[in-house]
This record gives structure tokens, sequence and C-alpha cells, in this order.
């Protein structure tokens, strides 16, 4: 029997302008929610280089570029969603052993030093966007760098989170240094993947949309194993993703 292949043409408008249209062959097999990080993160870039063009064309200069500062953003608590979280596990267990090995070691050190802080705690126990400021804020001054950060670059760079995608500048690199006080300038994005990833998974899995924050990444795959198992027919899961990412349906 032959797989159910459907032809999907995507035509995405945003306020930044419209993405160029593309036709997308889905087929119709079992998915699970890693599989939706691949083509939305080909979305996020899309939406996220509209809007950088929009900065450049006001007079803007965009501060971020491969090594700028040493990666200092990278000291910061970036959120994963669901289904990003499994894809990033999926690619850490694909590593060479050796490698893999190193990723797991800086995953316990970075674990080490915020249980040393008691920030382990009070991210399980977060209540309030004012409380994940101000553990953002505790989280970046410890000062320790992403696992996937090397040589003040990072090593994951096309696989790299949604969060990561989204977050640009237009202030001074320098203000990195501190930016909880510095008057950060970020480039605002009209449609954020990693909301609409965390909004379908909680959909998918009949829970509220969760974020995950990258240090915990590994033991909540572990916690959450069966999720990552779950399976979904890929057309109506492909239809459901544009959804969440445009707001109307394909």
């Amino acid at each position: 029997m032959m797989t159910e292949i459907k032809i999907i043409t995507i035509s995405i408008e945003t306020p930044d302008g419209r993405l160029p249209s593309a036709k997308v062959k889905v087929p119709n097999i079992a998915l699970g929610l890693a599989d939706l990080v691949p083509p939305m993160q080909k979305l996020c870039d899309g939406i996220v280089n509209l809007a950088l063009q929009r900065e450049r064309r006001k007079g803007e200069t965009i501060s971020c570029h491969k090594g700028c500062e040493d990666g200092l953003c990278c000291c910061q608590l970036v959120p994963l969603s669901p289904p990003e979280v499994f894809y990033l596990e999926a690619f850490i267990q694909g590593l060479p052993s050796e490698k893999r090995s190193q990723i797991f070691t800086l995953f316990q050190i970075l674990r080490k030093a915020m249980d040393q802080k008691g920030l382990t705690e009070k991210i399980r126990n977060i209540e309030s966007t004012d409380e994940h400021q101000l553990i953002a804020y505790e989280y970046f001054r410890m000062g320790v760098f992403c696992p996937f950060l090397e040589e003040g670059a990072c090593s994951i760079y096309p696989l790299r989170p949604f969060a990561c995608r989204e977050y640009n500048i237009t202030s001074p690199s320098e203000f990195c240094a501190d930016p909880f006080s510095k008057g950060i300038r970020k480039v605002k994005i009209s449609r954020s993947m990693t909301t609409a990833s965390a909004r379908l998974a909680g959909e998918l899995c009949n829970q509220p949309p969760a974020l995950i924050p990258m240090p915990l990444l590994l033991e909540w795959a572990r916690e959450n194993a069966a999720i990552a198992q779950q399976k979904w027919p890929g057309i109506w899961l492909f239809e459901r993703m544009m959804f969440y990412a445009i707001g109307e349906e394909v």
C-alpha cells in the first residue's frame, strides 16, 4: 500500500511582510513531537529574517554575530518547548560516545551549579512571570555557559532552539554583560515558534503548555519518555502545527 502524500501550499503573511510561498509534501505516516521541529525551524528562520530586515530598513544594526562578547547570551536561561526537548535529546543520544559523554558531563556540571544556588528547586516550583525573571537573573549571574557552547560559538547552530533564533538585539553588544539592567533592545518577532510549539504540545498531550529550561533538558526528556513515543497522523499533525504557527488553518 502506497503512503498517502498531501501537497500543502504554505503562504504566510506577517506584519513584517510575506514569506515566499512554498509547497510541502507531507506523508501521512505516524509522527511524533520531535518531527515537528525541523519544519518549525524553517518557519522561525523566515519570520526572524523578515524582522531583521525591518530593523535594518529602520537604520538599526543587529549586534548579534558569531563569537560576540564570547557568547555571553549563552549564559541565559533558554526555554525549550517539549518538541525541542525530544528533538535535542535524540540528537545528543545519536552523537559518538565520547562526544555524548562530554555533553552529559557539561549538563551535570550545570545542574550541580544550579543545585548549589537553589535554582533547580525554584524552577520546579515557579508560579509567576515575575518569579521567572528573578530566576533568569540569578541563573545568568552564575556565569555558566550552555553545554553546547564551544570556543565562543554555538556547536549546534543549525539545530539551536527557537528561543535562540528569536533572540536578536540592536543595542550595543557590550550591554550583554548585564542584559537585565542595561536596557537591552530586543528585535520584536511577530510570531514566536517557542510559544507556538509549546501550545501545540499542550493540546496534543492534554496538558497546560510547558517550557523547560535548557539545563533540565535531559532529565525532563527521561521523565517524559512516554510522551516522546506518542504518534499522530502526519497530515493532521502538520496542519495543527501550521495552525499554531500562523494562526489559521491550512
